[in-house]
């Protein structure tokens, strides 16, 4: 072989690495723009949802009994066993803790303060106030502690239907929790600074816009010259487990949700038909919820005289049904594969509608 001709094999060989370096910086700019389009246009990463725990019900009962309590008659968390651990979601909460130096505690005027500047805050989001009693080391909600605290966990939910975390909520938060460890001379310890609080909680906005949906089915009655009578609903809805709230029915499997499973309500100008509408991310649907749903459904129609509608005024017959049970289990799937279990205790969190 010439020198001529190594020469000119060496030149293509150059060449030919470097279209081969070319075309692989290519691709990866290409990637690196795709994946910044995905993110910017409300791709939810799973490591935001990831690895739900299971789900602090014994807490969330704990609370609800504490808080009944003391309604009833003051503090009298001392009559009710604490609990070990407060129920936080790392996931979908935003966490401050404030812990003072060894001997030190925080005083129940302290605590009543601090629950009365949280309220008067009047978040749009949900907010729990948990502290250890130096008593007897267990947690309590803050308005239920028997004793002095050694131990603030403060959260608030940072999305759910009706609003989203913002730089002034997650401040003024802060700015209350920084005033009551001021007078322990300790700083607020936060699961994350506001920047990534309020990033993340953009992301589960979107999860929680792409996934809220209803199923609602039209109760058409037997014809009649007058429409349904207030009193006639009532008897049948409260017969079927429903109760009466604000112009409509709710029904609530699970106790203490802050969301109905269900509601029941008057449709039409003229009040001639109800509507049934049954909440997808709540629903727990192995249970047999969904199955309660078309149950209820034939339930109010048959004691009405009539039958139950799609949207398009169409009977809906057993393959209907069918195709509707599909739909709901593979968006459950879909929400689990995400790190939300529909029905879960997360999911009543972030499908809630009010603070």
């Amino acid at each position: 072989m010439s020198q001529t001709q190594i020469i000119l094999i060496v030149a293509a060989l150059v060449v030919i690495a470097f279209f081969f370096w070319r075309s692989m910086r290519e691709e990866r700019r290409m990637r690196a723009s795709r994946k910044a389009r995905l993110q910017a246009g409300g791709d939810v990463r799973k490591d935001v949802l990831a690895e739900e725990k299971p789900e602090p019900r014994v807490a969330e009962e704990q609370k609800a009994r504490l808080e009944r309590e003391a309604a009833r008659g003051g503090r009298k968390a001392d009559r009710i066993a604490g609990i070990e651990k407060p129920p936080v979601d790392h996931g979908i909460q935003w966490v401050l803790d404030v812990t003072p130096y060894e001997g030190k505690t925080f005083p129940l005027g302290s605590m009543d303060s601090l629950v009365t500047q949280i309220r008067q805050l009047s978040l749009p989001l949900p907010v729990s106030l948990w502290a250890k009693s130096a008593e007897d080391g267990l947690y309590y909600p803050s308005e239920c502690l028997p004793a002095e605290a050694v131990h603030i966990v403060a959260t608030i939910l940072i999305a759910n239907r009706a609003a989203v975390l913002d730089d002034v909520s997650a401040s003024s938060f802060l700015q209350v929790l920084e005033q009551t460890a001021a007078q322990n001379d300790v700083d607020v310890r936060t699961s994350c600074d506001i920047k990534t609080a309020v990033s993340t909680a953009v992301q589960i906005s979107r999860f929680i816009h792409y996934y809220d949906k209803l199923i609602e089915v039209s109760i058409v009655p037997a014809p009649r010259e007058e429409g349904l009578t207030l009193e006639e609903v009532t008897k049948v809805a409260e017969g079927a487990g429903f109760v009466s709230a604000s112009g409509r029915w709710e029904l609530r499997i699970d106790e203490g949700s802050r969301e109905p499973l269900m509601t029941l309500s008057l449709a039409g100008a003229d009040s001639s038909q109800l509507r049934l509408s049954f909440d997808v991310p709540l629903a727990n649907v192995p249970r047999g919820d969904l199955k309660r749903f078309f149950q209820l459904a034939n339930h109010i129609a048959c004691h009405l005289g009539g039958v139950w509608v799609d949207g398009a005024g169409n009977r809906i017959e057993a393959a209907g049904g069918l195709i509707l049970q599909d739909e709901i289990e593979h968006q459950d799937a879909q929400m689990a594969a995400s790190g939300v279990r529909p029905g879960s205790e997360r999911a009543r969190l972030l499908f809630s509608r009010s603070a």
